[in-house]
């Protein structure tokens, strides 16, 4: 009888580093900017264009236009749109939150329309060697998938709705640090839930038929 090897889990670091990557340069690029007596409409526009550049890189670096991706480059093209329509800092903040509020609202849609965008990103970090699922595992993937991107959906908005607060009532420059603040714990604990909650629905996969 040979003996099976252990399910290797897939490392979280990646999702962790790309996160970063996503939240780090434009706060930086922006703050360096205002340091240098840049203004804050363009310290805010050089950091969307930043942000987007990694965007574009990342979907000509993978060669692949999938449904994230043309949901990145969505969001990226709408924060842009927002920063050329008007010179007032404080609505190029609150259409780029608005436009996050897309975002989780796209989350909740593919729960029932097309692929949970949760799937689509965790196809991302599969490695290329896994074995295709049977029907039955697909089906239940995909049933942990909808839970997923539903907890992300709604986790966003609410993330949106405090990023609002924050920009009612703080000026441009203490809103955009404290918003990027609140940006990550919020994506630091979906991501924490999405792991705990994958984990858990994962030895259902190895049960007995």
């Amino acid at each position: 009888m040979t003996e099976q090897a252990p399910t290797q889990r897939p490392s979280m670091r990646p999702l962790f580093q790309t996160i970063l990557l996503d939240v780090a340069p434009p706060l930086v690029a922006y703050y360096g900017l205002r340091a240098a007596g840049v203004s804050e409409y363009v310290a805010l526009l050089s950091a969307t264009v930043l942000s987007g550049a990694r965007v574009v890189y990342g979907v000509v670096k993978s060669r692949r236009l999938d449904p994230f991706a043309v949901y990145l480059l969505l969001t990226f093209g709408l924060s842009l749109a927002v920063g050329l329509a008007t010179t007032d800092p404080k609505l190029i903040l609150i259409g780029n939150t608005l436009v996050n509020g897309i975002g989780g609202l796209l989350f909740l849609g593919s729960c029932v329309v097309g692929t949970p965008l949760t799937q689509v990103v965790g196809e991302r970090f599969r490695p290329a060697d896994d074995a295709e699922p049977t029907p039955d595992e697909a089906r239940r993937i995909r049933r942990v998938h909808v839970r997923l991107s539903a907890m992300w959906g709604v986790g966003l908005l609410v993330e949106v709705a405090i990023r609002l607060v924050v920009i009612a009532h703080l000026s441009v420059d203490a809103a955009n640090g404290v918003n990027s603040a609140v940006t990550l714990p919020v994506i630091g604990l979906l991501v924490l839930a999405t792991v705990v909650v994958s984990r858990r629905a994962a030895p259902a996969a190895d049960a007995p038929a």
